[in-house]
């Protein structure tokens, strides 16, 4: 499933709030940091392979290592229902 969602652009469902150490959506799912700043990305707009890219900009790390954490949180979020895809 993970690469036919590249192209799609994921929406948030859920408020929440932000911390210092991350952030609380309302349906009770912690975010980190990072998972915070992927969550701030799925507003609808961007598509996954955006939300990829401005990762790796933020963060030094490998292209392989960003693309499958993101595909895999996005995963979550889906599985959670906390997001959709358009």
């Amino acid at each position: 499933m993970q690469l036919n969602i590249l192209n799609k652009k994921p929406k948030r469902l859920w408020e929440w709030r932000e911390y210092k150490k991350g952030s609380l959506i309302e349906n009770g799912i912690v975010l980190n940091k990072t998972a915070t700043f992927i969550w701030k990305l799925c507003d609808g707009k961007r598509s996954v392979n955006q939300i990829i890219r401005e990762v790796l900009k933020k963060y030094n790390t490998s292209e392989e290592r960003v693309k499958g954490d993101v595909l895999d949180w996005i995963e979550t979020l889906l599985k959670e229902k906390t997001i959709e895809l358009n």
